[in-house]
């Protein structure tokens, strides 16, 4: 089994966003998935509570703190390929307790000068976690200026950051207020395609088995 959590210091970066999404398209991929909604807002778990009974089922389980551990255990135990684990939005102690156990963090960053000065001490949880991690621009606005020179400032302090930028796109707030996924709501989408971008870079750095979807 695998697991990731999807980290970050600042709200508002589509953290959420991205733990369903990667969730619904990994099990799309033949994967058997589960998310563990380890933020106290609920987010994941409201998604969960809308998804329409036509939908493919998703496990998302609420827990926090050591419980985020024995969740990881317990899915182990079941089989289940891969858990995608929603943390607070923000550096804390609930967040630096859900991160031992993952093979990677998936840092969502947006190109702003705020969300910059908020990352290290995200990533001095993650270093300290030993866990690596993978940074990747997102909720990025159309015609960013400032990607091109966050990517490449990102590159030069020695992190590793994502090929596919996620950008902020109407089709992501549609799919999450009926519970689904936009890989589900408009498949042929821009944003459909950046989710199954990133989830095949996120599948090879996993080393789990890659079926592309449509």
């Amino acid at each position: 089994m695998r697991a990731i959590a999807i980290a970050g210091q600042k709200g508002g970066a589509g953290k959420t966003t991205l733990a369903v999404h990667l969730a619904v398209t990994a099990q799309a991929s033949g994967l058997r998935v589960g998310v563990i909604d380890a933020d106290p807002q609920g987010s994941a778990s409201a998604w969960a509570s809308a998804r329409p009974a036509e939908a493919s089922p998703l496990t998302v389980a609420a827990l926090t703190g050591g419980d985020v551990r024995r969740g990881l255990e317990a899915a182990r135990a079941d089989g289940l390929d891969l858990v995608v684990v929603d943390t607070p939005p923000h550096a804390s102690a609930a967040t630096a307790s859900a991160l031992p156990g993952v093979d990677l963090v998936l840092l969502p960053v947006r190109p702003s000068v705020l969300d910059l000065a908020a990352l290290p001490a995200a990533l001095a949880l993650v270093d300290a976690a030993q866990v690596p991690a993978l940074l990747v621009l997102s909720a990025v606005p159309a015609r960013c200026a400032e990607e091109p020179e966050v990517r490449r400032a990102l590159a030069e302090a020695g992190r590793v950051v994502a090929e596919t930028t996620i950008h902020d796109r109407a089709d992501f707030r549609r799919a999450l207020a009926t519970g689904r996924a936009v890989a589900e709501t408009a498949p042929g989408s821009p944003a459909a395609r950046e989710i199954r971008g990133l989830w095949r870079e996120l599948a090879g750095y996993l080393h789990l088995p890659l079926e592309e979807t449509p």
